[in-house]
């Protein structure tokens, strides 16, 4: 009777031992000696998962793992590293070489295949006539670049959607996003938070997802198309002023200070900006990065600069900049009625040219 109960009270816990999911590796590379160390790495290459040793040319890897997501498979003897997108799966690795590696049994891996084979191709075809683009002397073989160029760029971009689509509960379409905006010279956040709202499942979960959802809250700060952030700061005369006290108008948000020289040579042209269409529902903001309220001030007269002005006087710790991550200036941005920002960095004759298109 006692044995019974026993049984009965430990059965719970064998249920749970068999149901508990692992992963179970196995492989076969030729190139790996006899006896040689293999080891199932985190993403970061530094945390350890498990290892074993190559034993009658074969490895077993065996453990168990969170999530679905991108490991590392470290084999010291040939100082190389294999990137392996896997969960609690039942994996074969079969290496004829280094370079012929067949792994079967891990669906993300297949996607991850996918990925390497078809679109990471596309932005190296994009890369290749970007750099055609900008190296062309001639006009037609520039003009020929950029059209090619042109339709290279909307490949990949489709191609991106399209396996996103199909993906999206992959955490291979969470690295494809983090890929396609790191390469991206034009970075749209939007379009990349966009395509981060379709992601589901273990997507969700990976941490390509979760580096993305940090990036995303970062760029939207002060992105073209978003809405700008409100802030409060003191005027010349020690008055508070606030970015919302101009809702209605447009207004041009200007970084800068008395000692950068970028800064005072560009001056001019937003003197020339805010003449022309003070008058027409247009003014500016300048938030200085000075320290010192003397050069501030002085720098504001010999400008001519006669709109409103603000500063903590804490240079790059301003909390305006801090608050719009400003690590250089000259900035600016240009910011609409309803508090949308329409322009960034309009600098010369780009400054008239949109106020132009907007306000004639």
């Amino acid at each position: 009777m006692k044995q019974v109960i026993f049984l009965l009270l430990i059965s719970p816990l064998l249920l749970q031992a068999q149901n508990k999911k692992s992963f179970f590796i196995t492989g076969k590379m030729k190139s790996v000696p006899e006896n040689a160390q293999v080891v199932l790495l985190a993403f970061n290459g530094t945390d350890t998962i498990t290892k074993t040793k190559v034993e009658q040319g074969v490895f077993v890897l065996k453990g168990s793992v969170e999530n679905t997501d991108a490991r590392i498979i470290l084999f010291p003897s040939l100082q190389r590293r294999m990137v392996l997108f896997m969960g609690n799966d039942t994996i074969n690795i079969n290496g004829a070489s280094e370079t012929d590696v067949v792994i079967t049994g891990s669906p993300s891996n297949l996607d991850y295949e996918e990925f390497l084979y078809d679109i990471k191709p596309l932005n190296d075809y994009v890369d290749f006539y970007r750099n055609q683009a900008m190296s062309a002397t001639a006009q037609g073989l520039h003009d020929s670049a950029v059209i090619e160029l042109n339709t290279a760029y909307n490949m990949y971009q489709n191609a991106v959607d399209r396996f996103v689509a199909r993906k999206k509960s992959s955490p291979v379409a969470a690295l494809l996003l983090a890929y396609s905006y790191d390469t991206d010279p034009n970075r749209d956040v939007l379009v990349l938070e966009k395509r981060y709202n379709q992601l589901d499942g273990l997507a969700v979960q990976s941490q390509f997802a979760k580096n993305l959802a940090d990036v995303i809250k970062q760029d939207k700060v002060g992105a073209m198309g978003t809405q700008s952030l409100d802030f409060t700061q003191t005027d010349t005369a020690g008055k508070k002023v606030s970015l919302s006290q101009f809702k209605g108008k447009y207004v041009l948000v200007d970084f800068w200070a008395s000692w950068c020289r970028p800064c005072r040579m560009e001056n001019p042209n937003v003197v020339a900006a805010y003449n022309k269409y003070k008058q027409k529902n247009f003014t500016v903001l300048s938030v200085s990065l000075d320290q010192e309220k003397n050069n501030w001030i002085q720098a504001i007269h010999a400008d001519n600069l006669t709109w409103t002005h603000v500063s903590d006087l804490k240079q790059f710790q301003n909390a305006v900049a801090e608050l719009y991550h400003i690590k250089e200036i000259p900035q600016n941005m240009l910011i609409d009625p309803t508090g949308k920002i329409v322009g960034k960095n309009l600098r010369g004759d780009a400054l008239e040219q949109k106020l132009s298109e907007l306000l004639q």
